[in-house]
């Protein structure tokens, strides 16, 4: 009996990388040196619904979290990222958390 070699399936990435050249860097694309700063000194940046918050924008620097934006009604991506880049620049320049998300007025308080 002869045997037949089954054609192979085609590996998949597990993750989709861009090809390098073509990607500009986050700080050379549109300016956000502050949100590249934080990614580059090990920190996190989170954009997305986190609940209870839909539109949320957060920045970690990996000790503490510096900012934490709401997204307004019909803002664009790009100006909640440049809202959220300047954040970061005024809680570095003052040493306080930038908080648009917890309401000072509520004993609820959201820790991200």
């Amino acid at each position: 009996m002869e045997s037949r070699h089954k054609k192979r399936r085609p590996t998949t990435p597990s993750r989709i990388d861009p090809p390098a050249a073509k990607t500009p860097s986050l700080q050379s694309a549109v300016g956000l040196t502050h949100i590249a700063a934080i990614l580059d000194g090990g920190g996190q940046v989170l954009i997305g619904n986190i609940k209870p918050v839909n539109g949320a924008a957060v920045a970690h620097d990996g000790k503490q979290t510096v900012a934490m934006l709401r997204r307004q009604p019909n803002e664009p991506v790009e100006q909640l990222l440049q809202r959220l880049d300047s954040a970061i620049a005024v809680a570095k320049r003052v040493g306080l958390r930038v908080d648009e998300i917890n309401d000072p007025s509520s004993d609820v308080t959201f820790l991200f």
